[in-house]
Order: C-alpha cells, then sequence, then structure tokens
C-alpha cells in the first residue's frame, strides 16, 4: 500500500460542535438563511469560500419532535460564484504512479467553465423525510438568489437521524461538496425510554465528509476547494477527511457513555470509520479521541483504498460499522 506524507498535522483541531436550533423553543417556525461564506477546514489552511446554510460547515443542526410540524423559510441569499474549481484530471495516477485522487491540487486538469457558471439556484431535501411531495425539494422546484421558498414537515415519524442538503438537477453532487448540507434530528418518547444521551456535551451529530485543496506555484495549499475526479474513476474520493468540516479533528472526551450520532452524505466513498477513543489519565484530565476515516477509492496500486493517515498514539481503536454511500 502506497504511504504519503500530508501536507497537513491530523489532530490538532477541535471537533466543532454545530449549532442547535430546536424547533420546540420557536414555535415550530425557522428560518435558515443560505449564503456564502468563508471558513477554515484546518488550522494551517487559509480559509475557503463555500456556500452554507447559515453561513455554518455544516449548518445547524434542527431538532424537531415527533408531531409536531416544523415550518422552514429557506430563504436564498447566495449572492457569489461558485466557490469550488471542478476538473477532470488528464490521467488516474500521477508519473511516480500516486493515485491522482490522493493528491491535492488540479493534478493538470483545468477548471470546468460549466460548473464555475452555477449562478445559485437552490432548492432543500429534508433526507429521510416523510415529507408531502410539494415541499419535497424536488431537483426542478428552484428558487433563485434574492427569493425563498415555504417547508412544511409534518414530522409523521419515528426518531431518527437525517440530513437537509441542496437538491438541484444534476448539480447536486457539486453544490453539497460546496457546504449545503446539514443534519435534523427527530426527537420521540420511544427513544428517550431508552436512556441515550440527548443534545451536547454527550450526543455528538457528526458529519462525515471528504474535500480536497488547491495548490499554489509552491506547492502550498491554498484553501481553495477542489472537486477532482480522473478519466478512470469519474466521481470525487478527496483524500482529506473532513468531520463536522474540520479536517481530521479531535475530541477531548470524559469517562461517561457518548452517543456518537454518524452521516455519511459524501457522494461517492463508502468505508469504515474510525475513531480512537480514550479514557482520562490517572490523574483526571481529558483524553481525546482522534478522527479519521478509514476509506477511499480502490486500485491495484492502492488495494485498501486509504489516502488517509492513519493516527497514532496511546489509543484503542474501535472500528465503527461500515457506512454505506447516501442515496440521492
Amino acid at each position: 500500500m502506497l504511504s504519503l506524507a500530508s501536507p497537513l498535522t491530523p489532530f490538532v483541531d477541535a471537533l466543532p460542535v454545530p449549532a442547535r436550533i430546536l424547533a420546540s423553543e420557536h414555535g415550530g417556525e425557522l428560518t435558515v438563511r443560505i449564503r456564502a461564506a468563508t471558513h477554515r477546514f484546518h488550522r494551517d489552511l487559509p480559509e475557503s469560500r463555500v456556500w452554507a446554510y447559515d453561513g455554518g460547515i455544516p449548518g445547524p443542526v434542527i431538532e424537531a419532535e415527533r408531531g409536531q410540524q416544523v415550518r422552514v423559510h429557506w430563504r436564498n441569499e447566495i449572492g457569489e460564484a461558485y466557490p469550488v474549481s471542478v476538473t477532470l484530471a488528464p490521467t488516474e495516477t500521477d508519473s511516480d504512479g500516486v493515485p491522482v485522487q490522493c493528491l491535492p491540487g488540479l493534478s493538470g486538469g483545468t477548471p470546468d467553465p460549466n460548473a464555475a457558471a452555477l449562478s445559485g439556484y437552490t432548492v432543500v431535501h429534508l433526507h429521510g423525510g416523510v415529507t408531502a411531495a410539494m415541499y419535497d425539494g424536488w431537483t426542478e422546484n428552484l428558487f433563485a438568489p434574492g427569493q425563498h421558498a415555504i417547508s412544511d414537515y409534518a414530522m409523521d415519524q419515528r426518531a431518527a437521524l437525517m440530513w437537509y442538503h441542496d437538491h438541484v438537477m444534476g448539480a447536486t453532487q457539486l453544490t453539497v461538496y460546496a457546504g449545503l448540507a446539514g443534519l435534523w434530528i427527530i426527537r420521540d418518547g420511544r427513544e428517550r425510554e431508552l436512556g441515550l444521551p440527548e443534545g451536547p456535551p454527550f450526543e455528538v451529530p457528526m458529519l462525515l465528509q471528504d474535500r480536497n485543496f488547491g495548490q499554489d506555484a509552491n506547492g502550498r495549499l491554498t484553501g481553495e476547494l477542489v472537486h477532482k475526479t480522473d478519466p478512470g474513476t469519474m466521481e470525487a474520493f478527496a483524500p482529506f477527511t473532513v468531520v463536522n468540516g474540520k479536517v481530521w479533528p479531535v475530541l477531548d472526551v470524559q469517562p461517561a457513555m457518548y452517543r456518537m450520532r454518524m452521516l455519511n452524505p459524501m457522494p461517492a466513498r463508502s468505508g469504515s470509520s474510525c475513531c480512537a477513543m480514550a479514557s482520562r489519565s490517572s490523574a483526571g484530565s481529558p483524553r481525546s479521541a482522534p478522527m479519521a476515516a478509514c476509506s477511499g477509492p480502490r486500485s491495484p496500486s492502492r488495494p485498501t483504498g486509504s489516502c488517509s493517515p492513519q493516527p497514532s498514539g496511546p489509543t484503542f481503536w474501535s472500528t465503527f460499522p461500515t457506512f454505506g454511500q447516501a442515496p440521492s
């Protein structure tokens, strides 16, 4: 298996906790603004241009009670050009035989002008929601920058972790890659009977994604988002694992039960999600739980499919079940 040095140091950024919106505290009526923003994916990266719900990567976690309708005013305030450089690399590997999907930058590709021309039209789909057709975010029910849409969600379904995302026809993978994704949680009494942690700090929602970044003339990462495919793999398998908007973050944990709520909305990647879980030290100070995804496109030169560096340290590994590809 190829071993590649990462240009970013793993496990130096704290795992962010997305903003939390309790629908019940707002009378069941919410406003979410969809806009251009900047976001820093790693301590050592410049800020990246993104599109985001309420300006955050990921968007806020919306929590609703079963049977209590939620109305969301989705306001399209996108006022900037599409922030991702989309490219098709001319070859599957570089001159050293390294798969280009493992590498940052354009790998000899040129930016796609059609992707650059995406103008900010949007539509929002609640993925997993039992939703009336007129509010379901069909791919052609678009609204332009300066317009807004109102969606009513009945919440007539059992407790679940879901996600909401942009759903524009033919461009969903690109708009979600730009940042248009967030988590949605439904609560109910049956689930509460289980006595599981609810809310911070012991319930930890995690949106698992992958990203790639551009390079300058000296090979330094610029922070510009890059969506790169190659002639043999017409899907993007980006080399940097992102959890809640940070590359390879770390979570300080207590000696307590946690509920780790993971969702993989990556457009192509499926695999095992690995967390190194650790307890407190003998002195009672918190220890950390580094997080990385062990997955990626498989090829003869890379049979395990792993592009990501493996965490190390005085921890033991707990491998979570395999997460499949999120359906569209």
